[in-house]
């Protein structure tokens, strides 16, 4: 079979021994679904959009539907060339176009202050495959009826109503930012903000349920089951009420002991600090027992590490061990493991170590956050929301609304008293 000749665009083909369409992106096949359909071509579309964002746009020799894909073209002088999308005409541009354009925005666009990419990046992934039926519909006839029918989608799809909300914000903002570079007119995208979110029980996309606060003593069983440092985790996430993502980066040097009684913790990194705002955690005295034996090691080492963890797990278990120990049994840890222990937690790590300990405890499922909500109640019950609002590190009070649940003893002794 001859190959395809260098600098033309990769044709859809029907391979007849399943039925489905393929192309030949880079010498490996792409299976795109059906033969005919329309979600074939959107996914064609897609993989070319997705492989000539990364390589370049291709000659003028292809088509304008490809051809379009790639918006901008970076030399590795750093020189910015414009591609002909703009030469073209508004009319040519297809809403892959202005995706694959802002995948790419996103990903240079999207990062924290040590370069990772946030997770915008994934809910911009996530609008982009839900537009995928719409890939080859010219992006100015984009409009809040098609948005509509691509929620309906979703919603046959059985997604969650506050999910499908986050998605179709997420396409909204894909055509504010193409309105932004003057690919599409600016009334595109007013037209789409005219679309409101769905609203409960008006819709027949299912209902997510309230994420409500762990109870002390599911917290206590679960962690009966938890190896020591991920357990002084979770105990002190219960009393500082931080995020999870903030307990994992914890750090010596970041916490701040002037004042015994009342220590400050500012995290390196934090949710609201592209907003130019400064995150303060308190620890004080009962956090303080439990985070005093993390803290004499290097000033910038991570106090909650799952190699030392691991490391006093198989220490226990050696010491429980009621048999001798053979010989060959000494150590049969690998020396090089293909997955070593890290130097610390990641949110991800750290669920799934309270997801294995709460079903060993035989308890509901729950999640490292919903001790957030633990706190974030208490804190309101004893003190008030704004102290709620303020230890969680909240902006506005209507997000602790979300966070602690509404304390009804206040209502109950007023209307003890004036019946």
């Amino acid at each position: 079979m001859p190959r395809t000749k260098a600098g033309t665009v990769p044709k859809l083909q029907h391979h007849r021994a399943t039925g489905q369409a393929r192309v030949l992106i880079a010498g490996r096949h792409f299976y795109c679904g059906q033969w005919g359909s329309k979600e074939s071509i959107a996914k064609y579309h897609r993989l070319l959009g997705e492989y000539f964002n990364s390589h370049g746009a291709p000659p003028l020799a292809e088509s304008p539907l490809a051809t379009a894909v790639h918006a901008v073209t970076v030399r590795p002088s750093g020189v910015t060339v414009a591609s002909r999308t703009e030469a073209m005409g508004a009319a040519a541009v297809c809403v892959c176009d202005i995706a694959a354009r802002y995948l790419m925005h996103c990903e240079i666009y999207y990062r924290d202050v040590h370069g990772k990419q946030t997770s915008t990046l994934c809910g911009a992934k996530m609008a982009i495959r839900a537009l995928e039926p719409f890939f080859d519909v010219p992006a100015g006839e984009f409009g809040p009826l098609r948005l509509q029918s691509m929620r309906a989608l979703l919603v046959d799809q059985g997604r969650p109503r506050v999910t499908c909300n986050r998605i179709v914000k997420a396409v909204r903002r894909i055509f504010k930012w193409a309105a932004s570079q003057e690919l599409i007119p600016v009334s595109v995208s007013d037209a789409l903000a005219t679309v409101d979110p769905l609203r409960a029980n008006r819709t027949t996309a299912p209902e997510l349920p309230p994420v409500k606060p762990v109870s002390d003593d599911v917290l206590e069983a679960t962690i009966a089951h938890l190896p020591k440092v991920p357990a002084d985790m979770a105990r002190l996430h219960r009393l500082t009420g931080a995020r999870p993502g903030e307990l994992c980066i914890m750090r010596p040097c970041d916490i701040d002991r002037a004042d015994a009684e009342v220590w400050e913790y500012r995290p390196a990194t934090h949710k609201t600090q592209w907003r130019g705002e400064e995150r303060v955690i308190h620890i004080g005295p009962k956090a303080q027992a439990i985070l005093g034996p993390y803290l004499n090691r290097p000033q910038d080492a991570y106090c909650f590490s799952p190699r030392e963890s691991e490391e006093a797990r198989h220490k226990d278990q050696r010491a429980r061990r009621k048999s001798p120990v053979q010989p060959s049994q000494r150590n049969r840890r690998r020396r090089n493991p293909r997955r070593p222990a890290g130097l610390r937690y990641t949110t991800a790590s750290y669920r799934r170590a309270i997801d294995r300990a709460a079903a060993l405890a035989r308890v509901d499922h729950w999640f490292p956050n919903q001790l957030r909500h633990s706190a974030g109640t208490e804190i309101r019950k004893l003190f008030g929301i704004e102290a709620s609002s303020t230890r969680l590190g909240h902006k506005s009070l209507d997000v602790t609304q979300v966070y602690a649940e509404r304390n009804l003893k206040l209502s109950r002794d007023v209307a003890r008293q004036i019946g």
